[in-house]
């Protein structure tokens, strides 16, 4: 009995766990829905909530810029997205905490998404992203630093040269992510 318990908290406490998009993900407002309401971007932690269905019901905690008010950020002031919803959906967002003196709301908002494409080890993701980056950015030119540029420079430059290079297009946001979260202007808290 007491190994049935501890099997069941411990799969209990894998479902509540942060996890981390591979992957960009189809984000849904409700479990039923055929519509997609947004995207989540990889590498971005998650509170799963619920998996039941092929369906995952989440949670995720960033900032809204007031100006853009269908977007999580993953920082204040960065424009490093977490997740995306189309300005023609409406999804509940609570409030965390109000933003003051030009900072951004702290928010957070439930929502679905499909099963699979999630980890749990974020380095390794990471890692993986970074071998690409170093193998795939170095061909044409000295490689560039990951802090040498902000994060709100870091994706028109990438996607300014992605297209020479092998990169799958189903890796460029993993890689995108990787390079504004290591940024210079990336707090160390955040990373």
């Amino acid at each position: 009995m007491k190994k049935f318990v501890l099997a069941s908290l411990l799969v209990a406490s894998s479902l509540i766990a942060s996890q981390y998009a591979t992957t960009v993900k189809p984000v849904y407002l409700d479990a039923n829905s055929k519509s997609v309401a947004g995207k989540l971007l990889p590498t971005n932690a998650i509170d799963v909530l619920e998996e039941k269905n092929g369906m995952v019901k989440f949670s995720i905690k960033g900032y809204q810029n007031p100006a853009v008010s269908n977007v999580i950020y993953y920082s204040d002031g960065q424009r490093i997205i977490s997740l995306a919803f189309a300005k023609t959906k409406a999804p509940k967002f609570e409030l965390i905490k109000k933003g003051e003196n030009g900072s951004w709301d702290e928010v957070k908002v439930e929502a679905y998404t499909t099963s699979g494409d999630f980890t749990s080890d974020l380095n390794t993701l990471f890692e993986t992203s970074k071998k690409q980056y170093q193998e795939n950015c170095s061909v044409c030119h000295a490689l560039h630093k990951e802090s040498q540029y902000t994060a709100n420079q870091w994706p028109s430059l990438l996607k300014s040269m992605i297209s020479r290079t092998p990169i799958d297009k189903k890796d460029e946001w993993t890689i995108i992510e990787y390079l504004q979260k290591h940024a210079k202007d990336t707090t160390k808290e955040s990373k």
